[in-house]
């Protein structure tokens, strides 16, 4: 599996690329989620902003989270995982990482919906089956008669479907036989309030929706674990290690665009404010659920 700091690298040179063409950088603003604002992830320049900023903290996040359902899985040879806008399977890199870190060795079968086609998807393994498919989460929910995976994860995702698509998918969740009679649900939530707050109203929703089908879980819906100690993910864990030249690019993007170049101090504000924004490296925007869900006798 290839190596989160090479991953990162990859990416900034193909992004360094691209703005050493002198190029107007100003669509790169938009990547941003203030008021609920949503990126426009179709386009390849802002995807790779995006994993530069969040692949590095979302992989450590999303491994700790996998290995929160590893302690509760028992005696397992594969794992399935149904990956709820999986972008470029990032919580399939941290899965094989928590196997990897826990010294299991097992096989994985890996569903990714996701109606974007993203760049830089992660390679999947020979020992696994690996699967993404280009969908509305919506329909996919709609299309299967029953789930099958024993890990249905929401990588920071929840937060960008709407409450009628949430409820669509709770539905569901309600109505479908469930294969297994064991099995997580995993969701990453966004750290502003206003986002923490949707989310947990979503999470109350789906935990509702599976209790309506025959399952328990003693899991509260506004529960959620965190990192509030603000330290670094490299501290927590020494594997991860953000690129230096990728840090130092990532920060300094403004300057990069012709723009601010030839006018200076007078694009500085829209520029500097959202373009010299740093990745993240520290522990305490994590925030996540775990919620195990057992089939009642």
């Amino acid at each position: 599996m290839i190596a989160m700091s090479e991953y990162l690298n990859g990416i900034y040179k193909d992004l360094q690329d691209y703005v050493d063409n002198d190029v107007c950088l100003c669509k790169l603003r938009k990547l941003n989620f203030e008021a609920g604002a949503l990126p426009d992830y179709e386009d390849k320049n802002i995807q790779q902003l995006y994993l530069l900023r969040y692949a590095f903290a979302y992989s450590f996040e999303y491994s700790r989270m996998y290995l929160d359902v590893l302690t509760e899985m028992g005696d397992f040879d594969n794992i399935s995982v149904t990956s709820i806008g999986c972008g470029s399977m990032i919580d399939y890199w941290s899965l094989v990482y928590a196997l990897n870190k826990e010294g299991v060795d097992c096989s994985i079968r890996y569903d990714g919906i996701d109606r974007i086609n993203w760049n830089y998807r992660i390679p999947g393994r020979q020992v696994d089956e690996v699967h993404y498919t280009i969908e509305n989460a919506v329909n996919f929910f709609g299309n299967n008669s029953q789930f099958t995976s024993d890990i249905i994860f929401f990588p920071k995702s929840i937060s960008e479907f709407s409450e009628s698509e949430l409820n669509t998918m709770a539905d569901s969740f309600s109505s479908k036989n469930k294969h297994k009679d064991k099995f997580f649900v995993c969701i990453s939530l966004r750290d502003d309030p206003g986002s923490k707050n949707r989310d947990v109203i979503k999470t109350k929703c789906i935990i509702e929706a599976v209790s309506n089908n025959g399952f328990k879980t003693n899991f509260k819906y506004d529960e959620n674990v965190s990192f509030d100690n603000g330290k670094g993910i490299a501290l927590e864990d020494n594997y991860f290690h953000y690129p230096s030249d990728a840090l130092n690019f990532v920060k300094n993007l403004y300057n990069e665009c012709v723009n601010y170049k030839v006018k200076g101090k007078k694009c500085k504000l829209d520029c500097y404010n959202y373009l010299s924004r740093s990745p993240i490296l520290k522990t305490n925007h994590i925030r996540y659920q775990v919620i195990k869900f057992e089939r009642m006798n």
